[in-house]
């Protein structure tokens, strides 16, 4: 979704998210643009007139007239009063109308409670990289075999398994804070940037630009700035990194599709593509295992991946079963 104000027809047609929700086209712009309209609605109109535009559409709907609606409603109580029904033990009566009316307020609040609440999970598959947006306008990037979780009636609360990249809409006018919790500690944002990897049994969180304060598990609150890299285990109770990194692709390059080595040894390289893949990695000597790997190698295709760095460190890489084995040339 492109931010804007939406003030005008144009704003609403130069959004594709927009064009989608018109179309029941995508869940995730579908759910951004019900709550959009919900806490919106003195944009009602406005929204549409855009809709009809969209489809190709464009009238003036007939409404019934005041006085067929009164004849017609005049008959359904003539009806109703005819059918009164006396309860046990009381003197009182009700009307069907008013039976009827009350159970269908509780069933319209009950479906309105259960979706109000309903849990919403985004789960990746190895090698899968999904966008989502949320309903509150912020973007997030979920990498491969990660998992987010949200309540519908909070969006800015997320709960993560694995790794996501974050870039938070900023809400200045009620100034309201976006958490992302981990078994290892909650972050505490207001609007930005950063990367949060909960893989290998810690919770790694790089920020990109803004702010954020991390809360450990072990009470302990810590202010994070741009550049910053901090990785916590609750297990083990202590801080692994704290450690400043200059060239943020290091970190986030994963997200557009590409994996960043600088001056990296082929284990710890390969150990991100475990990450990515769920493949056991093998190395049949330690030269190869020592080899150093600079540059970025694409992670869309496993096996555009290991040509790539079969020709970046001079060494063969056989898949096998679930093993990738490795070995100098």
């Amino acid at each position: 979704m492109i931010k804007r104000k939406y003030t005008k027809i144009n704003d609403f047609l130069e959004d594709a998210s927009f064009k989608n929700w018109v179309v029941q086209n995508n869940g995730t712009d579908i759910s951004f643009w019900e709550f959009w309209i919900l806490n919106n609605p003195d944009k009602k109109e406005l929204v549409n007139k855009a809709k009809d535009l969209v489809l190709g559409v464009s009238f003036d709907k007939n409404f019934v007239s005041k006085e067929k609606v009164a004849f017609e409603w005049k008959k359904l109580e003539t009806k109703i009063q005819v059918k009164k029904i006396k309860q046990q033990r009381k003197v009182r009566f009700l009307k069907p109308l008013s039976i009827a009316a009350s159970i269908l307020l509780l069933i319209s609040l009950g479906f309105y409670v259960a979706n109000f609440y309903t849990k919403v999970t985004h789960k990746t598959n190895y090698g899968e990289i999904l966008n989502i947006k949320l309903l509150d306008g912020s973007d997030v990037t979920l990498n491969s075999n990660s998992r987010l979780s949200y309540y519908k009636n909070e969006s800015r609360k997320v709960w993560l398994s694995g790794e996501a990249f974050f870039q938070v809409d900023k809400k200045v006018e009620t100034n309201a804070k976006f958490w992302v919790l981990t078994n290892d500690l909650s972050v505490e944002v207001y609007g930005t940037s950063f990367n949060v990897n909960t893989k290998k049994k810690k919770t790694a969180v790089f920020l990109e630009e803004g702010k954020v304060w991390l809360k450990l598990k072990n009470g302990v609150d810590k202010k994070m700035i741009p550049g910053n890299y901090v990785s916590y285990s609750a297990k083990k109770n202590e801080i692994l990194e704290d450690i400043t990194i200059f060239n943020p692709t290091l970190k986030t390059s994963w997200k557009d599709g590409s994996l960043f080595f600088d001056n990296l040894s082929l284990e710890k390289a390969m150990e991100k593509i475990e990450e990515s893949y769920g493949y056991a990695i093998v190395f049949k000597d330690e030269t190869s295992k020592k080899t150093v790997i600079t540059g970025a190698v694409p992670i869309t295709n496993i096996d555009i991946c290991i040509q790539a760095i079969e020709k970046s460190v001079d060494v063969k890489i056989i898949k096998k079963d679930s093993s990738l084995i490795i070995s100098k040339k």
